[in-house]
């Protein structure tokens, strides 16, 4: 059986970035090449004790670190700024002498420093006696006897050595080398690898006259000293260094000292390369589909490019083939292709009986590139066989399957010293039976004039637009050609700004199909627009709890004026009317996209407060409060039958956010309606995250739809999230998604979690309800279904593990969760 485990990808201008799975890289066959040929120029001996200046020598060697034979130091004495998560979890850490070390110069252009209790020269033979120690530059050997022939360029170190390097420790009971062919071996040997965190020991460990190292009878594990939770055992190992590969012959993976895995022969890599081989395996259990197991194998093909194959068994659809195609290339930029298919899905038949085809398949295209610094290209493209597909089939995120459509876009642009100049194709395809794909533009040409913005100048605006919006469905089509023209005069101080714009918009349409409502097939449209930004800095020193705070102050004021033209007879492409928040105060248009040019004589005031330490310059706490003041009716709506917008003032709305420190954040806005005195809209989110990696969040969110053009209805949700480590070994997390309206838990997933030294070990369920794709969830339907699945997960920390599922729904629910790197 073959075996491969790829790891973070080449540094290589032209290689791709790095794959997901990273297994433990080893410097241990690096470490030998290098250290073991250092005891040839012991005949150039220094004054006994010598240490050279600059040089971290043993007595500097943290006296705790030294106390143990491979520099494992117990928790009790770990510096405190060294007990992370994973310490704790250890109880204890390696902790490297030579950490501190210089490790910029070669070593091999370093002078030697050899001391020995005595010394011994009979024509070609050194001999050293009682506490050899040898230094070259980083490197460090210590030993009881050493021996050297000049002639013949051989020798030999006994009795206890142990050689150096950062990172590195390796010790053995004797050392032979020949410096004229890079040959040497050790016997009884263990190593460190102190950032890996990795440890081993071996019966021999030798290195030929090719610079391959080769270790008899050796074994590797991430579990602390005195620990056998698991380790990889092999009765021969080639370790290739130039080809960065890792050869193991008679290779038995074993738990609690039981060999559970036994692998004929096995090859793993040594450094950031990738290597052609199997992946770890994915399984879990979801009420839409039964088990679900995935065997990915990875294929590196070139530097540049590679591929993933995955044949995923879901046991009520059959088996879904996976394919993810890379490349990389400076003149194309980067490219990832890829697709599912799976034949006669079982379970869809059952579900979709009136279906002549239940294959299903899933198509992407992803792109991006940047040439000459100029010319930027992406493709973003997604399709899928039916609606249902990322619900039935994209298990690992919630997120993905609360997806109403898939992006079909490709744009292509030119970054000028003045202008931007861009061509975009874009359509979607919904993911909702009763919802119509939106437009599609094919395709849309920008020409847009950069200007330098400069303080104190007048900077010109030049915009424009033609755009062609086409569709599958029954209603109307068209040209669409915006522009606008004008100029700003931005002035800049240290205590405020005043930025003046005046410009014209324009917009005229050719139509096609026209629906109901619409007569005119070349409708068009031109205001002029003045607004008038302008905004104050105040600032004073302050204390608030024994803090040194920095307050500021931030008026800020913003008048638009837009003429009114009748737009009844213009459709409705890609524009929609924007959700009222704190930072819509200062927009110069209440609509999305270009098909309403609105008309406005309206006055935003805006305040916020800053409270910002003076210590190291972050901010505690901002605060911001504003509203609009309309000085005349709204003509302009959306839909050409909705009545004028009359109040003499908009919403208020207000934010608060809070840090007082790195652990506590609190997020909150408000839209608060004076004529009605309704709240409209309200948000706060709480997060928590303390030293031992617990982390809780609560949150709130209220919306009363006001400017949609669906009637909705109003929705309100609480979320609760925690991740609760319960001593060293033990963890609890949870999510919970609360629909106050319905008094019902919508999605929720709670979860355990058993984590030592060196593997981890997660079982995760999770609960949530099917309903069709876009729509708001009726809890009185009597065909709404609760759907649920349970993940496991298992890590053997180093080395890898299987279930990556569980990482991707612990991160989509949990608030703030992030997975720990081992």
């Amino acid at each position: 059986m073959t075996t491969a485990f790829p790891t973070a990808g080449a540094r290589a201008q032209d290689s791709l970035p790095p794959d997901p799975f990273r297994p433990a890289r080893s410097r241990l066959a690096l470490a030998l090449s290098l250290a073991l040929p250092l005891m040839p120029a012991v005949a150039q001996e220094s004054t006994p004790g010598a240490c050279p200046a600059g040089e971290l020598c043993s007595a500097e060697v943290p006296p705790s670190a030294i106390a143990h034979p491979l520099d494992w130091v117990p928790l009790k004495s770990v510096p405190e700024e060294l007990q992370d998560a994973e310490c704790r979890s250890c109880r204890g850490r390696y902790i490297d002498p030579l950490a501190g070390a210089d490790t910029g110069a070669d070593p091999e252009l370093s002078d030697i420093n050899a001391s020995a209790t005595s010394t011994e020269l009979e024509g070609d033979e050194v001999y050293l006696h009682g506490g050899v120690s040898v230094q070259q530059g980083y490197r460090r050997l210590q030993g009881r006897e050493a021996y050297y022939n000049r002639s013949e360029s051989t020798g030999k170190l006994t009795g206890g050595i142990t050689i150096r390097e950062p990172g590195m420790l390796l010790k053995g009971q004797e050392a032979s080398f020949s410096s004229d062919t890079g040959e040497a071996e050790i016997t009884d040997s263990q190593f460190v690898l102190h950032q890996q965190h990795m440890r081993g020991a071996a019966k021999a460990l030798r290195r030929d006259a090719e610079g391959k190292v080769h270790v008899q009878n050796g074994a590797l594990s991430y579990c602390a000293p005195g620990e056998q939770d698991w380790e990889i055992r092999a009765d021969e190992m080639e370790l290739d260094l130039d080809e960065g590969i890792g050869t193991g012959r008679g290779t038995k993976i074993a738990v609690g000292g039981i060999p559970v895995l036994y692998l004929p022969w096995m090859r793993f890599p040594l450094d950031d390369r990738r290597r052609t081989g199997f992946l770890w395996p994915d399984f879990g259990n979801d009420t839409r589909g039964g088990v679900d197991i995935a065997t990915p194998v990875y294929f590196n093909l070139a530097p540049n490019y590679d591929a993933l194959y995955t044949p995923r068994y879901i046991e009520e659809r059959g088996t879904n083939h996976e394919v993810e195609l890379r490349y990389l290339n400076p003149a194309v930029g980067s490219w990832v292709v890829g697709g599912a298919y799976l034949k006669d899905d079982k379970r869809y038949e059952d579900e979709r009986p009136e279906l002549n085809d239940h294959s299903r398949w899933l198509g992407q295209v992803k792109h991006n590139g940047l040439f000459d610094r100029r010319w930027r290209s992406t493709v973003d493209y997604s399709k899928a066989s039916d609606v249902d597909y990322l619900k039935d089939l994209r298990t690992n995120s919630l997120e993905t399957r609360r997806e109403t459509s898939l992006l079909q876009l490709g744009s292509l642009d030119y970054l000028g010293d003045d202008w931007l100049l861009g061509v975009d194709f874009q359509q979607f395809q919904s993911l909702a039976d009763d919802i119509n794909n939106d437009y599609a533009k094919l395709p849309q040409f920008t020409g847009q004039y950069r200007g330098e913005y400069e303080p104190f100048a007048f900077e010109p605006i030049l915009l424009g637009q033609y755009s062609y919006f086409d569709s599958d469905d029954d209603r109307v089509k068209g040209q669409r050609i915006y522009g606008e023209a004008g100029v700003t005069y931005p002035m800049l101080w240290e205590a405020g700004f005043l930025k003046p714009t005046a410009k014209y918009r324009y917009l005229e349409y050719e139509l096609t199909d026209l629906s109901a409502g619409l007569s005119n097939d070349s409708p068009s449209a031109g205001t002029a627009m003045f607004s008038l930004d302008s905004g104050l800095f105040f600032e004073r020193p302050t204390r608030l709890l024994d803090r040194g705070l920095l307050q500021t102050l931030e008026p800020r004021l913003y008048y638009l004026y837009s003429e009114y033209e009748d737009q009844t007879e213009q459709p409705d492409f890609d524009s929609a009317e924007l959700t009222f928040t704190y930072n819509q105060l200062f927009r110069e248009t209440r609509f999305s996209g270009r098909d309403r040019l609105d008309d406005a004589n309206q006055l935003s005031v805006g305040l916020t407060t800053r409270y910002i330490s003076e210590e190291d310059g972050r901010e505690h706490l901002n605060a911001s409060l504003g509203q609009i003041f309309y000085f005349r009716d709204r003509d302009v709506r959306l839909l050409a039958n909705a009545p004028p917008l009359d109040q003499s003032s908009s919403e208020m709305a207000a934010e608060v956010n809070f840090y007082p420190n790195e652990r506590l954040t609190v997020r909150s806005s408000l839209v608060w309606d004076p004529h009605s005195t309704d709240m409209n809209a309200g948000n706060v989110q709480a997060s928590y995250e303390r030293d031992d990696a617990s982390i809780y969040s609560v949150g709130y969110s209220y919306r009363r739809p006001l400017t949609t053009v669906r009637t909705q209805p109003v929705t309100e949700q609480a979320h609760f999230s925690a991740y609760i480590p319960l001593g060293n070994r033990w963890s609890v997390f949870g999510a919970v998604n609360y629909s106050v309206e319905a008094g019902e838990s919508v999605e929720d997933m709670f979860g355990v979690e058993y984590d030592t030294c060196c593997w981890q070990v997660r079982l995760l369920h999770l609960r949530y309800y099917d309903s069709p794709t876009g729509q708001i969830l009726d809890f009185n339907d009597p065909n709404l279904e609760r759907e649920s699945s349970t993940q496991v997960q298992i890590v053997l920390k180093g080395m890898g593990g299987f279930g990556s599922r569980v990482t991707g729904l612990m991160e989509d629910m949990i608030r703030g969760y992030r997975e720990r790197e081992y």
